[in-house]
């Protein structure tokens, strides 16, 4: 059984040819599919203007393979409605993948690393202009290979204190930061994201799991 659990796609009304082929074939070539948080962006785009996208051809192959779909910050269960049953069989906010004796525990991170709404409470708008700015700014980040990772590392680096403190005995797998790693010391794995070109995921199969990085 070949899981794959990706993150923070935030897809909206305006379609990309090249990343819904990626797409695609990627979530066609499993078994099952888990969408840890941000799969569609509610603060670029709202839920009716998704839902009737060109994204909706997507909806299918999801279905087909029983994708679980966790919540994230910018998808949250209010933003949307029993429609999430199009594009997926199962939701929650986090959920336990059980794979021989070891226990992956699956969630978005924005509680781990709390994102600036659950610091500084702010509007719908106002979030939807901070998070254009930020999109603009790592999408020219990334196209210069600017080393800006650090900032996203640290993010990590939070959510694995957190976890440190709660002595929590398990894997935990999120996205949320958009940086991708896996360390095996902490038991901590990120997903990443698949924006701009760039695509990670993560795999977990009978051999264990494993990140994978590609370009579309």
């Amino acid at each position: 059984m070949k899981t794959v659990i990706i993150s923070d796609v935030h897809l909206n009304h305006y379609f990309d040819e090249k990343r819904f082929l990626f797409l695609k074939e990627l979530l066609s070539s499993c078994d099952r599919i888990i969408l840890n948080g941000d799969f569609w962006d509610g603060y670029r785009t709202t839920f009716d203007r998704f839902i009737d996208s060109k994204w909706k051809q997507l909806f299918p192959i999801l279905r087909e393979k029983q994708a679980l779909y966790l919540y994230g910050n910018h998808d949250k269960k209010r933003f949307s409605d029993e429609r999430v049953n199009l594009f997926s069989t199962s939701q929650k906010d986090s959920h336990d993948l059980v794979y021989g004796n070891v226990t992956y525990h699956i969630e978005h991170g924005h509680l781990l690393a709390p994102s600036i709404e659950y610091i500084y409470p702010m509007s719908r708008l106002s979030l939807y202009i901070i998070n254009n700015v930020f999109q603009r700014l790592e999408y020219v980040l990334n196209k210069i290979g600017c080393p800006h990772n650090f900032v996203l590392r640290h993010e990590n680096m939070k959510a694995k204190r957190k976890l440190k403190e709660m002595k929590f005995p398990y894997w935990c797998l999120c996205g949320h930061t958009h940086y991708a790693e896996i360390d095996a010391k902490n038991k901590f794995a990120n997903s990443g994201f698949i924006q701009f070109g760039k695509a990670t995921y993560l795999i977990v199969d009978s051999s264990g799991l494993s990140l994978h990085t590609k370009k579309y």
